[in-house]
């Protein structure tokens, strides 16, 4: 049986919080000053390809590009601080969608795997008490990343409908896992 609208293909934007990570503990004099990277809210847009043979179960390709996003750094022993651009980073991952049902308004859950990169080079900063920072790229800028996550698709017009979409992410990066929570709304387009 041929099920019509059997692919759907996404343009979205929104933001990403990601969540703070890193502890004092790991700090480390001239080697980790800065262990705490803080909360931020950059930016994203992306694009997801989904295609639907079973009707209400699906497998989509994600891609979604974040934005760098200013933060403060604070030295825990002297409470210097430096205000850094957070590095870009985009993310690949490949899901299983669930439609509940399907119609013109269509709730569904997505979950998958994948991998997230961090992209640009490092940047130097001066401190609030003058100190050069070098802000590096880590060496290994590739990591396995996996997102689950609901959303609304509302069908305005065949072929064309709106996508809000929320998903929690984590990233496996070395030493901590960053979490974030991906807010996105977007057109989608049905063929």
């Amino acid at each position: 049986m041929v099920h019509a609208q059997m692919f759907q293909l996404s343009f979205f934007y929104g933001l990403n919080h990601i969540f703070e990570y890193g502890s004092e503990d790991d700090y480390i004099p001239m080697e980790n000053d800065f262990p705490v990277t803080p909360a931020h809210t950059p930016s994203q847009f992306g694009a997801a390809l989904a295609f639907f043979p079973a009707g209400n179960i699906g497998i989509e390709l994600d891609t979604r590009y974040i934005l760098s996003s200013e933060i403060t750094l604070q030295d825990p022993s002297d409470l210097d601080s430096v205000k850094v651009d957070t590095h870009k980073h985009y993310s690949v991952i490949l899901n299983l969608i669930y439609r509940i049902q399907k119609g013109r308004l269509t709730p569904y859950f997505a979950g998958g795997v994948g991998f997230d990169r961090l992209v640009g080079e490092g940047r130097t900063y001066t401190s609030e008490y003058g100190w050069m920072i070098e802000l590096l790229v880590p060496e290994k800028r590739t990591d396995f990343a996996l997102n689950l996550g609901a959303g609304i698709y509302f069908s305005i017009v065949a072929p064309l409908g709106a996508r809000f979409d929320v998903r929690y992410i984590w990233i496996f990066a070395d030493p901590d896992i960053v979490t974030s929570l991906s807010l996105v709304l977007g057109v989608s387009l049905d063929f």
